[in-house]
């Protein structure tokens, strides 16, 4: 039976990355939990809100574009699930270990 409190389309990877992202409002820190090609989350204390557009720069990746856009689609206590814009080629990151 499909779980359906899983909508992911692509299964996501941990992660422990300290990410920096920006919003209209500010710059800010944060932890990468996990991601995957099209979402992540971002543990923070940031006081972001959902429909936000932020920009994500991700370091350790390869490739030559490390920042892409994202929108928050929900949060709680711990941060915020972000889903990427998918209108890019430079989609096809991985983080570096």
């Amino acid at each position: 039976q499909e779980n359906s409190f899983d909508k992911r389309i692509k299964p996501r990877k941990p992660s422990s990355e300290i990410i920096f992202f920006a919003s209209k409002n500010g710059f800010y820190e944060g932890r990468l939990n996990n991601f995957s090609r099209y979402g992540l989350f971002i543990k923070t204390t940031a006081s972001l809100c959902v429909g936000e557009i932020i920009t994500i720069a991700l370091p350790h990746l390869s490739g030559k574009n490390i920042k892409c856009k994202g929108q928050i689609i929900w949060r709680n206590r711990e941060g915020c699930g972000i889903e990427l814009f998918r209108n890019r080629s430079s989609m096809s990151f991985r983080i570096i270990k």
